[in-house]
C-alpha cells in the first residue's frame, strides 16, 4: 500500500472540529436531526484540509466515521 493511501486512525484533530463533532453526536443521539450542524462540520473541514490542519484522507476518515445525515 503506498504512503500516502494509508491513514493514521490516531490523527490530531483540531480543537474547534473536535467541539463541534462532540455537540453533533450528542445532538444526534438525543434524537435531534441537526442538518446545518453537520454542514458547519464540513466547511471546518474543509478549511482545515486548505490550511493544512488535516489531509483529505484524514478529513474523509472523519466525514465516514461521524456522519449521520445518511
Amino acid at each position: 500500500m503506498k504512503q500516502e493511501n494509508t491513514v493514521n486512525p490516531d490523527f490530531n484533530i483540531p480543537y474547534y472540529i473536535f467541539e463541534e463533532l462532540i455537540d453533533y453526536v450528542e445532538l444526534t443521539a438525543k434524537g435531534k436531526c441537526i442538518p446545518m450542524k453537520w454542514q458547519n462540520i464540513e466547511s471546518l473541514l474543509g478549511l482545515a484540509v486548505v490550511n493544512q490542519r488535516l489531509t483529505k484522507s484524514q478529513a474523509n476518515c472523519l466525514r465516514k466515521t461521524y456522519c449521520r445525515e445518511n
